[in-house]
Formats: structure tokens, C-alpha cells, sequence
């Protein structure tokens, strides 16, 4: 379960809590795994033919590895980008279970764009690309591995949904216990 901590006081910008139902979450990245899913195999299979290499059980095997990897790696990503962007220390992150997700959560606010190049990287460095290398070479391993980790990133997509209409000066503070994050936008003076 992700910790909860004291929300950071930003002189001049009041939070708001934007967050996202992991039950949600979840629905939405079965549903995407399986149109993404049948939509790839359906076009391999169309491009390739009977050249496509079909799941065997060593393929599901690896396949499953792929995908415990990649949820691990997907989380690093997000620290490693957060603490990119935002010139912090490995101190900053903390890793873990809350219920129906793993997560990465950084405690300092940043700005918005960096919250959302570190939301999104994951998803399309081991989403993405994957997938698109896989369906390139034929591969139906690499192109199934790459679709679930996109369904993976179903949680940062709605979170980068739910916050896209906020201005671009607002600061973004990754929510420390619920799937999302508090925006700071600027207290307008009066």
C-alpha cells in the first residue's frame, strides 16, 4: 500500500487531487490489451501468413517473464525520468503494492510537462516499441509482450487524461497513496 505523507506547501499555487479508479484502470487496460491484442494478430496474420511464430508453452512461458520484467522496468522508468527531470536523488522515490497496481511515487511537485514525459515514458519505451518491433519482424511474442505492457500503462494514460486541460505553468505532485497526483496551478491575487 503506498504510503501516505504530508502534502507540499507551494507559496503562490493551491492543490487539487486528480485521481483515477484503479478498478477502472484496470477494466480499461483489458480492454485495450484485447483490441490492441486481436487488432496486431489479425494484421500479422494478414502481412506474414502462416510465417508468424504462434504461441507455444516455452512462448507463453517467456512471455509471462516478459511481462513481470517489464512491469519492474516500467516502474524504474518512471523514477529514472522523474528524477531526470527534476534533478532529484534515487531518495526521493519510493516503489510498492497498493491494491490492484504496483507503483513508483516521487515526492517532490515538478512541472506538468515533466510529470507527464515521466508518466508516458514507460509506455512507450517498453510498450510501444516493443510491440512495433515485434509486429515489424513478425514476432507475436515481442508484439503480444509489447500490447500487455501498453494495457500496463492504462493507469498513466487516464492519469495524463485526467489532467491535460490544466494550464501549462501548473505544477504537478504525484499523489502519494491513490493512482494519480495533486495539480498546483497559480492562486489567482485579487
Amino acid at each position: 500500500m503506498k504510503h501516505s505523507e504530508e502534502l507540499p506547501v507551494v507559496d503562490g499555487y493551491e492543490p487539487q487531487k486528480k485521481t483515477v479508479s484503479i478498478l477502472w484502470a484496470n477494466v480499461f487496460a483489458l480492454a485495450l490489451f484485447v483490441v490492441l491484442a486481436v487488432l496486431g494478430f489479425l494484421a500479422m496474420h494478414f502481412i506474414f501468413g502462416s510465417q508468424i511464430n504462434h504461441f507455444t508453452g516455452f512462448t507463453m512461458l517467456y512471455f509471462c517473464l516478459i511481462f513481470l520484467v517489464g512491469i519492474v522496468v516500467h516502474e524504474l522508468i518512471h523514477g529514472l525520468t522523474w528524477m531526470a527531470v527534476t534533478r532529484q536523488s534515487f531518495s526521493h522515490l519510493s516503489f510498492g503494492l497498493m491494491t490492484g497496481a504496483v507503483y513508483c511515487h516521487i515526492d517532490v511537485p515538478m512541472k506538468k510537462r515533466h510529470y507527464v514525459v515521466g508518466a508516458l515514458m514507460p509506455l512507450i519505451l517498453v510498450g510501444i516499441i516493443p510491440a512495433v518491433a515485434g509486429f515489424c519482424v513478425g514476432s507475436l511474442l515481442w508484439m503480444m509482450s509489447g500490447v500487455a505492457l501498453i494495457a500496463g500503462a492504462a493507469g498513466d494514460i487516464m492519469i495524463v487524461h485526467a489532467i491535460r486541460k490544466e494550464p501549462t505553468d501548473a505544477l504537478v505532485y504525484d499523489h502519494p497513496s491513490e493512482a494519480g497526483c495533486y495539480v498546483y496551478n497559480k492562486i489567482e491575487e485579487q
